[in-house]
């Protein structure tokens, strides 16, 4: 039995109670006074039958309908709304990184620039993701290929996903109406049936665009679906955080209010609102607010759930547009903080300038920052037996030391953490070395990392999905 104390931090609740019951309130007032633009004349056509208000384009949802779905909601897990932060008493679970499925762009390694995603420069980074699988990296593929037409991407993605990593059976989000087939054909042969899709609500207050088009076509393949938006305070949403949170949970779960009374599915949801730079209008993810409206994104969602809330922030995002000393800084910040909060599953590994390029180099220090901060959260054994510690010393005493005991070899390495990239020598042997830099060593990890890929998808299957490609390119391109 361990003995070991991890280090797990407290904190408390940002939002007061008599926050959420207002930002409530903004939300029934918004959706009762203001409504829901819904851009869908056939879906708007269906709610006006069903009995929702509607003015032009727009739908209004009477308080009262807002408050049964919550109770229902809150019923779900029989918690009320005050069933506090999720506890974490012993974060025994190693820590894992995901990557962004994002990215258009790549770190070329050799030449050190920002390059765009070929489907060659995909293959060779979902080699990598695979061969770091054993290291914590789980998810494939990294990033879109953008020397295939738009239409084509997810398919291509899909299909070197699935051909070059032991993780990538599972259907990346097929983005187009007419993309779709072609994606749930590859998921069927590969054994992940699509049941799922997202929508994506625009802000403020707009519902419509591809993903619901997508959803409205297809909703007889469907179990369920996923709503939620993205607003910004002070671009589009109020700049004060309570007035957006308002604003976020009236288009996310109005939006889920009307699409599961209009196609008779669980509609699943997230309310959240993000950060912009006000001054570039860029979105600036891995930012101290960024953080913040995170956290607080779990407290709002807890209440309007009637769930427990998670104390942690779990991703590693940077504007950071190069590998280095911006994108490692923030990203160790991030994942400590989350870590010792209880959080042990990472987004945005390897991932910069928000979500638009893939970086081998970053990844590896970012592996590197998860096993630092991994031990650093694991905390200390400190259990002393005092016959033990006497034996100990007096051999140590004997031996002239105790690096050579037998004890020293058994538990090292449950002590200390031993980095694979990082330096720990003293100034004199790392110059008797030749001073070699940590980018040099990166350089010949990856390549060492993608010539050591092996995995292959059985030959069913991928002898299917070959088919599946080249039907969706006579389609599509």
């Amino acid at each position: 039995m361990t003995t070991r104390r991890p280090l797990v931090l407290r904190r408390p609740p940002l939002l007061r109670p008599d926050d959420l019951e207002q930002i409530e309130q903004g939300m029934l007032r918004l959706l009762d006074e203001t409504g829901l633009r819904v851009l869908d004349d056939g879906l708007r056509a269906t709610l006006a039958e069903r009995g929702f208000r509607v003015q032009g384009e727009r739908l209004l949802i009477e308080p009262s309908v807002v408050r049964e779905f919550l109770a229902e909601e809150r019923r779900r897990d029989d918690q009320g709304l005050a069933a506090g932060p999720v506890v974490v008493d012993d974060p025994a679970d190693e820590i894992t990184l995901y990557v962004s499925p994002y990215p258009q762009h790549v770190h070329d390694l050799p030449s050190d620039r920002i390059v765009p995603f070929t489907v060659d420069r995909l293959i060779e980074a979902t080699k990598l993701l695979d061969a770091l699988f054993d290291r914590g990296v789980t998810s494939s593929p990294p990033g879109v290929p953008t020397d295939v037409p738009p239409a084509l991407q997810p398919v291509v993605q899909y299909w070197v996903a699935a051909t070059y990593s032991r993780q990538g059976c599972g259907p990346p989000d097929p983005k187009a109406e007419v993309t779709f087939p072609h994606v749930a054909g590859m998921a069927d042969a590969l054994g992940h049936p699509i049941r799922h899709l997202p929508v994506y609500v625009f802000s403020p207050l707009t519902l419509g665009g591809e993903s619901l088009r997508c959803v409205l076509r297809f909703k007889d393949r469907l179990q369920g679906i996923g709503v939620n938006s993205m607003p910004s305070p002070g671009c589009t949403a109020p700049i004060n955080v309570g007035d957006a949170f308002a604003l976020s949970a009236a288009e996310v779960l109005g939006s889920v209010i009307l699409l599961r009374e209009a196609l008779g599915l669980p509609v699943y949801w997230h309310i959240a609102i993000h950060p912009i730079d006000l001054r570039s209008m860029a979105m600036v993810f891995g930012s101290p607010e960024s953080t913040l409206f995170e956290l607080a994104s779990r407290e709002v969602n807890a209440y309007f759930g009637g769930t427990q809330w998670t104390p942690w922030a779990d991703n590693m995002h940077t504007n950071a547009k190069l590998p280095g000393a911006q994108a490692s800084a923030e990203k160790a910040s991030l994942m400590t903080f989350g870590a010792l909060l209880g959080g042990r599953h990472f987004g945005a590994a390897g991932t910069l300038s928000l979500d638009e390029v893939f970086s081998a180099e970053q990844l590896l220090y970012d592996i590197e920052i998860k096993d630092h901060v991994q031990r650093l959260a694991r905390g200390l054994d400190a259990a002393t037996d005092p016959d033990r510690c006497l034996a100990e010393v007096s051999e140590g005493l004997l031996a002239g030391g105790f690096t050579g005991l037998d004890s020293t070899l058994a538990a090292y390495r449950d002590v200390y953490w031993h980095p694979q990239l990082f330096d720990r020598d003293f100034l004199s042997a790392w110059q008797a070395r030749g001073t070699p830099g940590i980018r040099e060593r990166v350089r010949t990890m990856a390549a060492g990392l993608v010539a050591q890929h092996d995995y292959r998808l059985p030959d069913d299957q991928q002898a299917e999905i070959d088919r599946l490609l080249a039907q969706a390119k006579a389609e599509l391109t």
